[in-house]
């Protein structure tokens, strides 16, 4: 049974870590969730890769902190708004997804999300369910309730102007219907990264119009590295850690990182105490080793996107790996049924590079090892022997086997 103190403590929480602000304020909302009210909550994500990434996590805590407190979280699926593309934080247009991209990408995003979310107490939607039926007029009926001015006094088509880069009418549109997803979901919460203020109020906006109803908006922090202001994280730039990798690729990823971001990855990619934290910030700050507090890093998310059993073997594979320079204890088959490749062909028939091009690439950096040795001759070619070991970067490896 949970008294009474330990509830304001789990809402004091809830309304604090992970979170950058509450609009209109923190207090209202306060006072909302102390009276008891169960609210209706959602995050929103546009599958416009087939991965969710660790930086999205910092929203599924404060979901997750929402959802022990007994309130209805939605997670919103945006495989409309996915073939529009959300302008935000773009200099450039992005790249326009059909219909079987969408479909593609979204296949495992509800295994992933339900890593950290109850799978019994999560509903999930679908925003093509309402913006599938809307008509020209609807869309039109909408249009009516903003001004040009103030979709376009944004700071980022502003910047686009700036660089005589495109704004396209579609991307004008986005705001818009993302925002009515608020009105379609009839929420009383909606979360996002700070980078989603501006869709996420303009939802706050529309519900006040349509619902009369004065929705709350909650920013999460964005992952960025605190020397450049860079993500540290983007599904369009390509450059991510996803929920859904390998526990050994997990672990050696986040040991890749940056020393400068630990600490910002324990505070937004974890959900360790506040004395844990505090603990970690000493320690860096005192100079200890960073990479053994990297490593408890790696740990800690790799445990809880999997299990601790699979953390500590991730930790025993990098230290075999990457520290005593010996092979990885369980490595991919390939079976082939000729007894000499060139090694581009190799690489692109074993999985080890998508394109010749790609594999030229790797070759001419180096980072190709057959048996242990460097090969840096693209027009090489090698004899196939069973239990031959190719190694590309620092993570992948393939033991060729003989048919």
């Amino acid at each position: 049974m949970i008294t009474s103190n330990q509830q304001e403590q789990f809402i004091n929480e809830a309304l604090i870590k992970h979170i950058d602000k509450i609009y209109p304020s923190k207090e209202a909302l306060g006072n909302i969730l102390k009276s008891g009210r169960k609210l209706t909550i959602y995050w929103g994500i546009d599958p416009t890769s087939p991965h969710i990434h660790l930086a999205h996590a910092t929203n599924l805590f404060v979901l997750r902190r929402l959802q022990n407190l007994g309130h209805r979280i939605i997670v919103l699926i945006g495989d409309f708004t996915a073939r529009i593309g959300d302008p935000s934080g773009r200099d450039r247009g992005r790249v326009v997804l059909n219909d079987e991209d969408v479909k593609k990408n979204l296949k495992n995003y509800k295994k992933m999300v339900l890593k950290i979310l109850n799978s019994q107490k999560t509903s999930f939607k679908f925003n093509s369910e309402w913006w599938g039926k809307m008509s020209a007029a609807d869309l039109l009926a909408l249009d009516d309730l903003v001004t040009h001015q103030q979709i376009i006094e944004r700071e980022m088509f502003q910047k686009r102007i700036a660089l005589k880069n495109p704004v396209s009418v579609r991307e004008m549109q986005y705001p818009l219907i993302q925002g009515y997803d608020s009105v379609a979901l009839k929420t009383d919460i909606e979360i996002g990264g700070t980078d989603q203020l501006f869709n996420m109020l303009m939802g706050r906006e529309l519900e006040k119009v349509l619902l009369k109803k004065d929705k709350f908006v909650i920013t999460t922090p964005l992952l960025e590295d605190p020397n450049t202001g860079r993500k540290i994280m983007s599904k369009s730039e390509g450059n991510y850690i996803s929920m859904d990798d390998k526990p050994t690729d997990m672990f050696g990823k986040v040991m890749a990182l940056p020393d400068e971001v630990i600490l910002i990855c324990f505070k937004l990619l974890t959900d360790i105490s506040e004395k844990r934290l505090e603990e970690i910030e000493s320690r860096i700050k005192a100079n200890k080793n960073p990479r053994d507090i990297k490593s408890e890093l790696a740990r800690e998310i790799v445990k809880l996107y999997n299990d601790e059993k699979k953390a500590e073997q991730a930790a025993e594979e990098f230290e075999r790996v990457f520290k005593k320079h010996e092979l990885p204890k369980n490595i991919p088959a390939v079976a082939l049924n000729r007894d000499k490749y060139n090694i581009i062909d190799l690489l692109v028939e074993i999985g080890l590079a998508p394109s010749k091009s790609q594999a030229r690439r790797l070759i001419v950096e180096k980072a190709v090892k057959i048996d242990g040795k460097t090969i840096n001759e693209p027009k090489a070619d090698i004899n196939i022997i069973s239990d031959l070991v190719v190694r590309v970067g620092k993570r992948h490896f393939k033991k060729i086997k003989l048919k």
